[in-house]
């Protein structure tokens, strides 16, 4: 038995591959789409975040050294670190107190959850490098089998327009590809900078709740805040502020204004 030409095998296999056509084209548009914002973001990344990263880690190696047992996380939050950078190693400095063990596995914990944040950002680009390229030549392969057959045909307007989807997609796809490949890249080497940072200032921690432990010093062990959160408090009272002081303003406009009026009418 000849499966090709006794069974639907051949146009089954037509018909799915041409109805793949249009999913992987809105494919190809919604990565282009995607691919557009990550380059957005990693470029207000740059102006935002890495901008702000500009920690001297000589300076603050030895200001934490240098500093007392109990003030090492206010030096971690006057330094000009990323805010996951703090808030790990402000957790950390807010249980020196506990037993060296247990302190070291959350210090390890804290820095897995950074980790995690760095994977989660490059997740996205990752793939996209990945999957661009197939969805490219899916998007190349699909158009030429009715573009082989128009040439067969002798009808080059079809197969003129085959090849242009053929061609678009692969260039799409590509492109996709690329850009995602470079977006990664640059934020592999910030989040390696980054986290190279963190568990060089982490050990600096671990090394003063030592030296507070052999001197005998009672430190603090029962911190389970969220110092991301006490963040966005502080960040929501300083924009409160303006506000208030510029109704306190509005206020105090009446009032001075009344003044010259009483005096005028004490005249």
């Amino acid at each position: 038995m000849d499966l090709y030409n006794d069974t639907y095998l051949p146009d089954i296999l037509h018909d799915i591959a041409q109805g793949l056509l249009t999913p992987v084209m809105v494919l190809i548009v919604a990565l282009i789409a995607v691919t557009l914002f990550f380059l957005g973001a990693v470029i207000v990344e740059f102006f935002t975040e890495r901008r702000h990263f500009k920690q001297n880690m000589p300076r603050i190696v030895n200001q934490i050294n240098d500093a007392g047992y109990g003030d090492v996380a206010q030096v971690v939050s006057d330094g000009q670190l990323l805010r996951y950078q703090k808030a790990a190693l402000i957790t950390a400095a807010r249980n020196m107190g506990l037993p060296e063990e247990p302190l070291f596995a959350l210090a390890q914990n804290q820095i897995t959850q950074a980790e995690g944040i760095c994977k989660r950002r490059l997740a996205w680009t990752d793939t996209i490098s990945k999957i661009a390229p197939l969805l490219g030549l899916m998007g190349t392969l699909i158009p030429l089998g009715p573009g082989i057959v128009a040439l067969g045909q002798n009808n080059v307007t079809l197969l003129s327009q085959s090849l242009t989807v053929a061609f678009d997609a692969t260039v799409c796809g590509l492109t996709c590809a690329v850009v995602s490949l470079i977006v990664s890249k640059v934020r592999s080497g910030w989040y390696g900078e980054y986290l190279g940072a963190l568990e060089s200032l982490m050990t600096c921690v671990l090394d003063k709740a030592a030296e507070a432990r052999k001197a005998g010093v009672k430190l603090p062990a029962n911190y389970d805040g969220d110092p991301m959160e006490e963040f966005k408090q502080t960040d929501r009272a300083a924009k409160a502020q303006p506000a208030t002081v510029a109704a306190a303003g509005a206020d105090a406009a009446p009032e001075a204004a009344a003044e010259p009026a009483t005096a005028k009418g004490g005249e």
